[in-house]
């Protein structure tokens, strides 16, 4: 399934040695009863190959996080240096997922393989120094090579969103021949501003090479598949992230790791935890409101930061555009909404923020948050119906923040 480099537009923006490695999966199609299907070639029987295990679908899914049918397997490769980036590569079949390109539930895709020969390809982009997972939207390009000769056409990958891997990028890759294949990952600077250990650094292209053998051993090692209870998949919920390993798992930090006035919602209770954020599209939104001496501040303006994440493993939602308007006594204290910046910080992670010019909140203040586009990046399966439809959030400058 080749794709142009420029297909799509945005609007804003654990690890092991190699083996098999458990993750969460993606809805595939239904297949027949024997958990597998043979697809017989007039190829030589060590070139047969194993397609997708048939995958149930879940009917009435919740627009919510929910849990998915299974876990699949993947193969996580030896994590690469490039630069100050580092990089996970991890492989697996080839696979469906959702794309979202648009404002609401009419531009989500259900994305097929065109082929079953191949791979489902997948990267962690982190910081070689915090460890912090860095938010790439667009322009990372996979180029693959076979006997150093090119194979198929540069591959722009998409961001993705799954339950057990968080935040990463990659897309389905056809192969047509058997073999060990190179395959060159040039990075792009990163969007997002950069701030505290992070700040001006990722702001040139990086090249990362690595190499994967794909054959029938490595088709038969991804295709172990863990069913769930019939009688969980669809539940709010999702499944627990992987401990940490070389490779690191995209979450935010908790409630209590941000400082300042943290805005309550309409109850005025303060949340303790991400399940007691207040949420939109089943995203939980935390915001605070930092002093003008936080180092995130500019001048003598106090700094609104807004840090969106999944509700249960608080995986980050890049690639939104949010705003912000404030009211005061029943009038309007800005002149229009006022956009947040993406932002990825060294210490509270992706996050959207902006300093105040002309508002010093108060106590009383109501912010209301509008979500103008749900995040723009893929969804493996257990995502897909949430962070869609997010109406407006009422915020409230509570009058004593303890």
């Amino acid at each position: 399934m080749d794709h142009e480099i420029d297909r799509r537009t945005f609007v804003g923006w654990t690890g092991a040695a190699t083996g098999a490695l458990a993750l969460a999966g993606c809805l595939g199609e239904d297949g027949d009863e024997n958990g597998g299907e043979r697809n017989e070639t007039d190829e030589e029987p060590n070139e047969t190959v194993d397609v997708a295990p048939p995958f149930p679908e879940i009917e009435d899914k919740p627009d919510a996080v929910y849990v998915p049918t299974h876990r699949e397997s993947m193969r996580a490769l030896e994590p690469i240096a490039a630069g100050d980036y580092r990089l996970a590569p991890m492989l697996s079949y080839p696979h469906p997922f959702w794309t979202v390109t648009g404002d609401g539930e009419d531009d989500v895709q259900h994305v097929v393989p065109d082929q079953m020969r191949g791979v489902h390809m997948m990267f962690t982009l982190w910081d070689a120094e915090t460890g912090v997972v860095l938010p790439v939207d667009s322009g990372a390009v996979v180029r693959l090579s076979r006997d150093g000769e090119r194979v198929g056409s540069p591959q722009s990958m998409w961001p993705m969103l799954s339950q057990e891997m968080g935040f990463h990028f990659g897309d389905n890759v056809p192969l047509e021949d058997d073999g060990t294949y190179a395959a060159e990952v040039e990075l792009p600077p990163l969007s997002a501003r950069t701030t505290g250990e992070l700040a001006g650094r990722f702001d040139e292209r990086e090249t990362a090479t690595f190499e994967f053998d794909y054959d029938q051993e490595f088709r038969e090692s991804v295709t172990d598949i863990e069913y769930f209870d019939e009688q969980r998949w669809g539940d709010r919920g999702a499944l627990e992230p992987p401990g940490q390993g070389e490779m690191p798992y995209s979450q935010l930090p908790e409630v209590d790791a941000f400082p300042g006035t943290l805005l309550v919602d309409s109850d005025g209770e303060r949340p303790d935890t991400t399940a007691d954020l207040p949420r939109s599209g089943d995203a939980a939104f935390l915001a605070t409101v930092l002093e003008s001496d936080h180092r995130l501040a500019d001048g003598d303006e106090s700094y609104l930061l807004v840090s969106p994440r999944t509700p249960y493993n608080r995986v980050p939602l890049p690639n939104t555009a949010p705003t912000v308007t404030v009211d005061r006594d029943g009038g309007a204290v800005t002149d229009e909404p006022v956009p947040l910046g993406q932002t990825i910080d060294g210490e509270y992670g992706l996050h959207y923020g902006t300093s105040l010019e002309d508002v010093a909140l108060r106590a009383g203040d109501t912010v209301t948050l509008t979500i103008r586009s749900p995040p723009q990046v893929a969804r493996h399966q257990g995502y897909d119906t949430a962070f869609l439809e997010m109406p407006p959030i009422e915020l409230r400058v509570p009058e004593d923040d303890g």
